[in-house]
């Protein structure tokens, strides 16, 4: 296939055609590679900061009782009442991961292990709260897909994680980590209750 100068039909610049095999003319104008963009870099940074500050603030109010929370005590006691053993260690250990998942989600650093994180908190509360109804676990769904979409978009290019491997091969490491939220999540279910 070889390249049509189309410079008289066009207003100004030069546009490159496929010439169409069989007739030798010019066929539809070829396609431009897809290129990544800032607004993409912009979207993902915004998302990475609404689920981490959300998350975030969840996490200290279950471990610090700031922000309108209850504190640690409070949250072993939930998690207690849903059946959970060994309450005190899981409650801190669930709101050390949404603190340090969020923190990690801000600097954009191990963002596959900080959004798998943040998958199994929230992918734990949906579980927790099916039967209650659309209204209870909504927020916790819309949680855990903003961190599917990090999990396999990544960070962006604003983020610490640009020189390493995991930016460069999201759907891989993607996978790897949704694997271990999963797990994670059947872990809390079947093994801690």
């Amino acid at each position: 296939m070889s390249t049509f100068d189309a410079t008289e039909f066009t207003a100004g610049g030069t546009h490159h055609f496929e010439e169409d095999e069989e007739y030798g003319e010019p066929g539809p104008p070829a396609r431009e590679p897809l290129r990544w963009h800032a607004g993409a870099d912009l979207g993902l940074l915004a998302l990475r900061l609404m689920l981490a500050g959300i998350v975030g603030v969840h996490g200290a109010q279950r471990l610090f009782g700031v922000l309108g929370g209850k504190g640690i005590e409070d949250f072993a006691k939930s998690l207690q009442t849903a059946g959970f053993k060994q309450s005190g260690t899981l409650a801190y250990a669930l709101a050390g991961t949404e603190l340090g998942g969020a923190a990690l989600l801000v600097l954009g650093l191990l963002t596959p292990l900080a959004a798998a994180a943040v998958l199994a908190v929230v992918g734990n509360t949906v579980v927790l709260d099916w039967n209650g109804g659309l209204s209870t676990y909504e927020l916790a769904a819309m949680l855990g897909a903003s961190a599917f979409a990090l999990l396999f978009a990544g960070p962006g290019r604003m983020a610490l994680d640009r020189p390493l491997p995991w930016f460069r091969r999201p759907l891989g490491f993607g996978t790897v980590f949704l694997l271990l939220a999963v797990s994670a999540v059947a872990a809390l279910h079947f093994l801690l209750r």
